[in-house]
């Protein structure tokens, strides 16, 4: 097909009403597939779509949390190849969800969605653990629960399983680019001090605990920063 043939079928649909469109679109499907999910679930994307948007709301939860993971590597992998790194995330199932590498080594990523309930995001009082103002909150376990052969939990995440902490703002910021990180050194334990507590607090804006830079994030990590960790701010102000 030519430029010009596809020029002048863009200028005629230009001319062409809402429902003409439709219309137009519903004939374009019968031949064209949107994704290869299609072919994997054998639906057309409509009727994937509908049933999303009919699923409860726990299960359209999760969906969003896996649709922070593919922000992720739609908006914040490919600048980061440009500077330099590499998308070495192995297959399979870590507590990682992405492995980046640059010449000083590796860095691996647990993406996570900011703490929402009714479409709005979770905003609790700092105060709590130990910010002055209010913080936004994230979920940070993992989706399966079970105990493994030493019959400790499995759902929480323990120290050490991965390096970096990003959490997508979409839910304040209506954006699925925006991200803030942060070491994963620096959480809030559990219970067992061990693992991460399940609610970890993230600052309302940029600061020395969590940044909107991964360039940033992955100096923290790699400076010695003698125990800096959130748990700094619950402690008494020395004298």
């Amino acid at each position: 097909m030519s430029d010009d043939l596809v020029s002048y079928i863009r200028e005629l649909l230009s001319t062409c009403s809402a429902d003409q469109k439709r219309l137009i679109f519903s004939d374009l499907r019968k031949d064209v597939t949107i994704h290869e999910f299609e072919h994997v679930m054998g639906a057309p994307a409509e009727m994937i779509l509908e049933a999303v948007h009919r699923a409860p709301e726990l299960t359209r939860r999760m969906l969003r949390g896996v649709v922070a993971d593919a922000a992720f590597r739609q908006f914040v992998i490919p600048p980061l190849l440009s500077e330099g790194w590499n998308d070495v995330t192995p297959e399979g199932n870590f507590a990682y969800d992405y492995m980046l590498a640059d010449s000083l080594g590796e860095v691996s990523v647990q993406v996570k969605l900011q703490r929402s309930e009714k479409g709005k995001p979770v905003v609790r009082n700092g105060k709590k653990y130990g910010f002055e103002d209010d913080v936004f909150i994230v979920e940070t376990q993992k989706t399966r629960t079970g105990n493994d052969s030493n019959q400790q939990k499995t759902r929480p995440y323990r120290y050490g399983e991965f390096d970096l902490l990003a959490v997508s703002m979409q839910p304040y910021t209506q954006h699925w680019d925006r991200y803030l990180f942060t070491v994963q050194r620096w959480l809030l334990p559990g219970k067992d001090q061990s693992e991460l507590a399940t609610l970890q607090p993230v600052s309302m804006l940029p600061d020395r605990f969590w940044t909107n830079n991964f360039q940033t994030a992955v100096d923290w990590l790699r400076t010695d920063d003698n125990g800096k960790s959130l748990l700094e701010l619950k402690r008494p102000a020395k004298n």
